[in-house]
């Protein structure tokens, strides 16, 4: 079929306005089957089609290099519905055919010379799988000269009105199983729970609690986005909430959770049941691309889908959640160290640190005023901004030295604790009474704040030989970016003597932990000194030092 170019810009515009892109336009131009043929190609030797090989006899009338587009769809939607198995829903458009897809699609480009021509397209069988239905399939493509025309694409001059060739065709008979299928690292098995949890008994729910049974063939660290929403009895549809979490999970049948925010629930103002829509994505890790040549050929590289669960939740009143949100819940246990820097001999900082039970993961605001006992002054303020995951941990706050020694008023303090979720919420606030300390054993002189540092030394000596292990942490702040720097080891003996050295990189991301471990040999009796650097010896960001007698 030969278009003039006024009929290609009717119809590219029309499938725009009306919502279905270019792929709606075969259904306004619809034609009668053209000749081709189509082959299964099992590239692997496993048994199943890796691709699917469609060849269109075409006459082409002019010489240039064509844009070939083509969609492959079907004449009903599959069974299980296309939320349940992550194909997406057909485009809406106005139509004519009763087709659903594309399930899989290709572009291609080739030089062909004018006349009849044979021109190959092939469809990925993973996503013929993946959409779970059998053939025959319908083939639609579009062959247009110079990868024209397209919106919005610039052109050096007029289309040619003998630029574009639409074919159509159907295909054989195949069997879904027929195809090689998709690498399902985790799916969801079908099953899920919902309830309204109240984590203050107040009487009104904090979160919906919404919990799918999964079952997991890779191990790994997953993330799950999760929404709800309503429809409104038109064609519209309301948001009424969203949630984000993610967890490591083993090989095993298991099940994984969102917690949706109650406020959002309330704020929207409409009860239930509620639709809802879990996306599984994971391993994050895992990266989609192209393996490397065999034999000659780029083969396509298994990869793991992104996983959906539709369903709806059970009814409930949207006035039965509460409008301000608990993320948060102080365990009651707390810790304090403090910390010499550089050696000194003088306290640089007072790390008090707070256990959490963490509701529902997000991003908080950290705050702490230290005070002297049953008094109002202020000697010292920690703040700071981080990421937590859901579950039980700890948060530290870090109160630097040089303002409680320039008070000049010893301890106990009194430290008020305070974490704000970003996303608004119910700010948590406790107070902890410290250890009796000497304000002139502080520093007078900031080294700043410390985003890692190392978390443990220890050297274990057997026979003539030393084993050090050496823990790097950095804390869990909401930096994107990872944090490197130099590590240096140094053993000596009594004499100060270097009798082993080591360096090495520290790579950190945020919220890790990161384990090294160095061993010297051929020791004599004695005792030895470990001094571990971390960042340039002439500014280091913390040292630490081991004695050990060998």
């Amino acid at each position: 079929m030969i278009l003039t170019t006024r009929t290609i810009g009717l119809l590219v515009t029309m499938a725009v306005v009306t919502g279905g892109a270019a792929w709606g336009v075969h259904a306004l131009i619809a034609s009668a089957a053209d000749a081709g043929s189509d082959y299964g190609l099992d590239t692997n030797g496993n048994g199943k089609f890796e691709w699917l090989v469609v060849e269109a006899q075409v006459s082409l009338p002019a010489a240039g290099t064509w844009e070939i587009y083509a969609d492959l769809s079907t004449a009903k939607a599959p069974a299980m519905g296309a939320c349940g198995i992550g194909v997406p829903r057909p485009l809406p458009m106005m139509h004519t055919s009763t087709v659903y897809g594309p399930i899989a699609w290709t572009n291609e480009r080739y030089f062909f010379p004018a006349g009849s021509q044979t021109v190959r397209m092939s469809f990925n069988g993973t996503e013929i799988a993946r959409a779970g239905f059998d053939g025959p399939y319908a083939v639609h493509a579009r062959l247009s000269l110079g990868g024209l025309p397209y919106m919005g694409m610039p052109t050096s001059g007029p289309i040619r009105s003998d630029g574009f060739v639409e074919w159509n065709y159907t295909t054989h008979a195949y069997a879904v199983g027929d195809f090689d299928p998709p690498v399902r690292t985790a799916f969801f098995t079908g099953g899920h729970t919902d309830s309204a949890v109240d984590v203050d008994a107040d009487g009104l729910a904090d979160f919906l609690e919404l919990t799918a049974d999964v079952h997991v063939n890779t191990a790994g660290h997953y993330t799950m986005y999760g929404t709800l929403s309503k429809g409104s009895g038109s064609d519209a549809i309301r948001s009424i909430a969203y949630a984000y979490r993610d967890f490591n999970l083993t090989m095993d049948d298991t099940k994984v959770f969102l917690r949706f925010r109650g406020d959002q629930l309330r704020q929207a103002g409409l009860d239930g049941p509620w639709e809802f829509a879990l996306t599984l994505f994971g391993p994050v890790d895992q990266v989609v691309g192209i393996g490397p040549l065999t034999g000659g050929l780029l083969r396509p590289v298994p990869i793991s889908y992104p996983e959906m669960l539709c369903g709806s939740t059970r009814a409930y009143r949207a006035t039965d959640f509460d409008d301000t949100v608990e993320f948060l819940r102080y365990t009651g246990r707390f810790e304090e160290s403090t910390q010499d820097w550089n050696g000194n001999g003088k306290y640089d900082v007072l790390v008090v640190r707070a256990e959490v039970d963490v509701l529902l993961g997000a991003g908080f605001a950290v705050s702490g005023v230290l005070r002297p006992v049953g008094g109002s002054a202020e000697l010292a303020r920690a703040a700071g901004q981080l990421w937590l995951r859901d579950g039980l941990q700890w948060v530290e706050f870090v109160f630097p030295g040089p303002p409680i020694r320039g008070n000049g008023v010893d301890g106990p303090y009194e430290a008020t604790l305070s974490i704000t979720p970003g996303p608004s919420g119910i700010d948590p606030t406790t107070t902890y009474i410290t250890k009796v300390y000497r304000a002139a054993d502080f520093d007078n002189e900031s080294l700043g704040t410390r985003g890692y540092w190392i978390s443990n030394v220890t050297a274990t000596p057997t026979g003539s030989n030393l084993a050090i292990a050496v823990g790097v942490t950095r804390g869990p702040d909401m930096l994107a970016l990872v944090f490197e720097d130099s590590l240096e080891v140094r053993v000596t003996n009594a004499t100060g003597t270097i009798v082993g050295s080591f360096q090495t990189k520290v790579y950190l991301a945020s919220g890790t932990e990161q384990s090294f471990t160095f061993s010297v040999s051929g020791l004599s009796s004695g005792r030895y000194t470990v001094t571990v650097i971390l960042g340039p010896e002439s500014r280091p960001v913390d040292t630490r030092t081991v004695v050990v007698t060998v």
